[in-house]
């Protein structure tokens, strides 16, 4: 009688075999995790902002712009891509975007002027505006029946807990670390990448 030898799964995270999450409940947690992420980002640079205006003497209208350039794009992209993953997935979007914000977190620790800084801040936003979108969907795919409702809490409780986060973890950065206008970005940006990775290791929802 002949035995037949199992084979390993594709490892993660090449390939369309991957293997499935350990449980929902692990899927759940990194998609309100990279919700978290994702506004721990966008609120960042606030506290950097004075540190700017001195190295470059920037003006008022200048830091106003660089914001509102985020806020721009992160708005445009939210009404135009809002229903992205629907027809593409979670996964790919949720992927895209993560990579693009670890592209913006990378132009803005080597950012030398308010011009890199504004395209940075206009690729975040367009990141951010993909990723919240299609992490929220996930997380209301991902809703336990036994538990209704906890998908719309952490929808509402994680992006105002990130942004807390990321104006703290950036002040106390300026205090503390040696390069603060680097060292905050190169933290998110492995944190984005990481989270790509693990996204590619879970199981479509869509």
């Amino acid at each position: 009688m002949s035995t037949v030898t199992p084979r390993a799964p594709a490892p993660c995270p090449y390939g369309a075999a991957l293997p499935r999450p350990a449980n929902r409940a692990a899927s759940f947690a990194l998609n309100a995790s990279i919700l978290a992420a994702l506004l721990a980002a966008s609120s960042a640079p606030t506290p950097l902002y004075p540190l700017y205006q001195d190295r470059w003497q920037l003006s008022a209208l200048t830091v106003t712009v660089i914001f509102s350039a985020y806020a721009l794009a992160l708005l445009m992209t939210l009404l135009t891509t809002g229903t992205l993953s629907d027809r593409l997935g979670r996964r790919p979007v949720l992927v895209a975007a993560l990579i693009l914000e670890a592209v913006a977190m990378v132009l803005l620790a080597s950012a030398d002027g308010a011009a890199v800084l504004i395209a940075a801040r206009v690729l975040q936003g367009v990141a951010t505006g993909a990723a919240t979108s299609a992490a929220g969907a996930a997380l209301l795919d991902l809703d336990d029946p036994l538990r209704p409702g906890r998908a719309a809490l952490t929808n509402s409780i994680a992006p105002v807990a990130g942004m807390a986060a990321g104006v703290l973890a950036a002040t106390l950065l300026v205090r503390l670390a040696p390069a603060p206008t680097v060292t905050v970005y190169a933290l998110l940006a492995a944190g984005f990448a990481v989270q790509a990775v693990a996204v590619l290791c879970t199981a479509e929802t869509a």
